[in-house]
Formats: C-alpha cells, sequence, structure tokens
C-alpha cells in the first residue's frame, strides 16, 4: 500500500491503482499510519459524487440597468447643455473682443525732447532698484571673501 501510495503521490499512479486507494481508504482495514490520509481519499470521493447544477446562472440575480422612461426630459437637458456651452463662448468672445478695441493708446509722444526725459526717468527707476538689490548682497561678498580665504581658492 505504501508503495501505491508513494506512485499516487508523485502522479504516477494508474486509475486502477488510485481505484484501489480509494476502495482500500473505504474499507475499515486501513493501517494506523495510514490513517491520515483517509479523509483526504473520502473527501475526493464525496466531490465526485456530486452532481453538477448545470441550471446554475451566476447572472440571474443581477437587476438590469433601467433605463429613464421619459425621453424628452433628456433631449431637454441636451439642449440645455448645449445653449449654456453657447452662452459660454458668447460671454468669453466678447470680453475678449471688447477689450482689444479700448486698449488703443501705446504711450508714443510725439516731441522727441519729452521721450528722452521719460525713457531717462525710467531707466533712473530700473537702477535705483537694480542698486537696491545690490544692497542685499553685500552679506554674500563677505562670505565669498571669507571662504576664499579658508580654501585659498586665489
Amino acid at each position: 500500500m505504501n508503495e501505491l501510495l508513494h506512485k499516487y503521490w508523485e502522479g504516477q499512479s494508474s486509475l486502477e491503482e488510485e481505484q484501489k486507494l480509494i476502495a482500500y481508504f473505504k474499507s475499515e482495514a486501513v493501517a494506523p499510519e495510514h490513517e491520515v490520509y483517509r479523509s483526504i481519499f473520502n473527501a475526493f470521493e464525496e466531490e465526485s459524487e456530486m452532481k453538477e447544477d448545470l441550471d446554475f446562472d451566476a447572472f440571474a440575480k443581477l437587476i438590469p440597468e433601467e433605463k429613464p422612461k421619459d425621453q424628452s426630459k433628456i433631449k431637454v437637458l441636451k439642449g440645455l447643455g448645449i445653449a449654456a456651452g453657447f452662452a459660454v463662448l458668447i460671454a468669453v468672445g466678447s470680453n475678449y473682443i471688447g477689450a482689444t478695441k479700448t486698449n488703443t493708446d501705446l504711450g508714443t509722444y510725439e516731441d522727441p525732447k519729452e521721450a528722452y526725459d521719460a525713457t531717462v526717468e525710467a531707466l533712473q527707476l530700473v537702477s535705483s532698484k537694480f542698486n537696491n538689490g545690490r544692497k542685499n548682497l553685500k552679506p554674500l561678498t563677505e562670505i565669498n571673501n571669507k571662504t576664499e580665504k579658508v580654501f585659498k581658492t586665489k
């Protein structure tokens, strides 16, 4: 019996040998060392005796998706959506067109002396802002000088 079990577990037993094993484990003359396998072979036997229910339908209890009964409501909602889209396009388009037409003054000067004075004033403003930014960088130059002394990079 041990040889049959070994062949069975290795997958090398024939159908006749498997039937002998099933009959052996059904009988009352099972050796104590084989009692462990009795429940396995009995489960195989019970499983083979079960009949398949061919009428089983896994999707039978699913509820079909309900479609709206009133199609006119759907058409009205689609129409309202399209109308709202056009309203947004018209509002954005009219705002864009209105904004481009009103800003025609480019700030040009007729007198060259006046243009020169305005340019100098604008450049002085930029220069003062640039110099204020340079004041904030003084601590960095001190740090650079000290690191050059430590690492002797110059």
